[in-house]
């Protein structure tokens, strides 16, 4: 499937985001745990997208150095109340049972408090199971129903900082672990409510 990248630095809610198009969000470290924080060969990011009453949200690791995801965690927003499903691609084996640690590691440094009841984890323990590195192929997707709000409203608070989603980041090879976030919260400051947005159009 051929993909297609547009970058974009302005509102979402302008882009009359749908079906078609995926609105993709990559993931920023925050911590400084190991060699890997800063190197440039880390590619992380979530699709988030409409399907039909629920936002979805898909999870995934091009990233050229060995690396798994191994846990997601969601901090605040309209979702709060909505029922949570897990859809695991291949590799993947996710729960929605509260992972170990229940917060983002190093999350209460930037004023990242997860709502547990939406935080998920591999099982068994990680790294086995998550999500690993480019050439894997692997994903997960997390769908929340839309009670109370719509996907253009969730749109809205990724990009205003209301809303968050955490990832910890394990397997590296000098056996550290980072934490990462979208949006990360310089990015938030830089482009204020308009945010960074890329846009995937998915072929059918």
């Amino acid at each position: 499937m051929k993909t297609s990248y547009i970058v974009i630095f302005t509102l979402v809610c302008t882009l009359g985001v749908g079906s078609t198009f995926a609105t993709i969000y990559p993931f920023e470290i925050f911590t400084d745990n190991g060699d890997f924080n800063d190197d440039p060969g880390i590619n992380m990011y979530m699709d988030v997208y409409n399907g039909g009453n629920v936002a979805k949200f898909t999870f995934y690791n091009d990233s050229a150095v060995q690396s798994t995801i191994t846990n997601i965690y969601f901090d605040d927003g309209t979702l709060i109340g909505a029922t949570l499903g897990i859809i695991d691609g291949p590799g993947t084996d996710f729960d929605e049972n509260e992972p170990n640690p229940s917060n983002l590691p190093s999350g209460n440094t930037i004023g990242f408090d997860a709502d547990r009841e939406f935080n998920i984890g591999p099982e068994p323990a990680p790294p086995a199971n998550g999500i690993n590195n480019i050439g894997a192929g692997e994903w997960v997707t997390i769908e929340f129903d839309l009670v109370g709000g719509t996907l253009q409203d969730v749109l809205d608070e990724l990009n205003n900082g209301s809303l968050r989603v955490g990832i910890r980041i394990q397997n590296f090879t000098d056996g550290s672990s980072e934490s990462a976030v979208v949006p990360e919260p310089a990015t938030v400051l830089m482009f204020g409510l308009g945010g960074l947005a890329l846009l995937r159009k998915r072929k059918k």
